[in-house]
């Protein structure tokens, strides 16, 4: 069945244009507050996680429906968050909310049950990405005049005053590149942060955008949601997401040789091999570049204490810069393992919506060596909502179709013995 199928109808499946405005709001919400702390008055951290509350529960409510499984799903990582909670000293409610993102986006896009409503949110924000990229680009005075980016994260707490540094004005730290851009040098140092606010999350986003047209051969405007991913990534001089795509497409192509026990595996291996380059390395020299990331990460690994790694340490460090230190200190080792298994064994409908997942695997896996930004609902929302609509489409492709087809029954030929 091709894309421009109508998928069949399915009780309790919201209103398409709900998903694709709570997707737009989960992207600008942050540009729209740091607009108001510029210009009209000061805001904080209680109006952002505020803001974040109120986009998963809506994203909850519309996407829970009416199955048992879901429910039973968020009443079990509930009851867990609630046992780490309760064996700390102190509560945290930051863990809930960022493991709670994946959970409330991929059942909103796999209620969805129209994988073109993902089509549209994908196209629809990288549009927007790309008009503000370029008028940063194209304008940065005015941009920072409208949108000082620093002065927003220092008001929220995300960055403290005496770390304000002078030579990036108002933009956020990454915003301009130290060295010589990677990407079309010519465009001099500055890195787009567009409705982000900073470049980390446009090169992400630019990933994203690309894995999700390159998973979906049928949608329309394929060819122009690459081209938005692909131009996020460059003006924010992004070698990560660069590197994705080209690793990701890999994955994807190698998926349906690959049994899903390599996949369950990965980023377990990834965490041993960092935990055994922390413990054995003399190395303390730190450079930006790919072997001092490893090094940073690997010591952020060696860091956690042993209460640390099972979710139950009340320090809190920084560990922002290693997605892996991160998800072991706010969940503990068992919690990643249940989430990572469900992710990689949640049942799709089609081949290619594994093909989807594999590739998405890889992104995460490799995001997490540098950065814990896939909890970071800027991104997360339409990445969770991409791989739930996949899952959950109802538009049965035609690989899926003849591999379900009844075999034909050999019959005998006659015998004229």
């Amino acid at each position: 069945m091709s894309d421009a199928s109508a998928a069949p109808s399915v009780p309790g499946a919201p209103a398409p244009i709900l998903p694709l405005l709570l997707l737009v709001g989960a992207l600008t919400f942050n540009m729209a507050l740091c607009f108001i702390n510029t210009n009209v008055f000061g805001v904080n951290d209680v109006m952002v996680m505020g803001c974040e509350v109120v986009l998963v529960a809506i994203a909850l409510y519309l996407g829970l429906g009416r199955k048992t499984g879901p429910y039973v799903v968020l009443a079990v990582f509930l009851s867990y968050a609630a046992l780490l909670m309760a064996l700390r000293p102190q509560l945290d409610p930051k863990a809930v909310r960022d493991f709670l993102i994946p959970i409330a986006f991929y059942l909103l896009g796999r209620t969805c049950n129209d994988i073109r409503i993902a089509d549209r949110a994908a196209l629809i924000c990288g549009i927007i990405v790309i008009i503000f990229g370029i008028f940063e680009f194209a304008a940065l005075d005015v941009y920072v005049k409208y949108f000082n980016i620093i002065k927003y994260y220092v008001a929220r707490g995300t960055v403290a005053p005496s770390d304000v540094k002078p030579d990036t004005g108002a933009l956020f730290q990454s915003g301009l590149r130290p060295d010589s851009r990677t990407l079309l040098p010519f465009l001099g140092p500055h890195r787009a942060s567009s409705v982000f606010l900073e470049p980390i999350s446009t090169g992400n986003f630019g990933a994203i955008l690309y894995i999700w047209a390159l998973a979906r051969k049928g949608m329309r405007h394929r060819w122009l949601t690459m081209a938005a991913g692909a131009f996020a990534i460059i003006l924010s001089d992004s070698r990560f997401g660069a590197n994705v795509c080209i690793i990701a497409t890999f994955a994807w192509l190698v998926a349906p040789l690959t049994p899903r026990f390599v996949w369950l595996a990965a980023p377990f291996a990834v965490m041993s091999g960092l935990a055994i380059y922390g413990f054995v390395s003399a190395e303390v020299n730190w450079q930006n570049n790919l072997g001092g990331r490893m090094l940073w990460a690997a010591r952020l690994i060696t860091s956690l204490s042993p209460e640390a790694v099972w979710g139950l340490s009340p320090e809190k460090p920084f560990l922002s810069d290693c997605g892996y230190a991160y998800s072991l200190n706010q969940i503990g080792l068992v919690g990643v393992i249940g989430f990572w298994s469900l992710f990689i064994f949640m049942p799709e409908r089609s081949a290619r919506a594994w093909r989807l997942r594999a590739a998405v695997a890889t992104y995460i896996c490799l995001l997490m060596l540098v950065s814990d930004s896939v909890y970071s609902i800027k991104t997360a929302a339409l990445l969770w909502f991409m791989v739930g609509s996949s899952d959950g489409d109802q538009t049965q492709p035609a690989d899926l179709a003849e591999r379900q087809a009844p075999a034909p029954v050999a019959h005998p030929a006659p015998s004229f013995a």
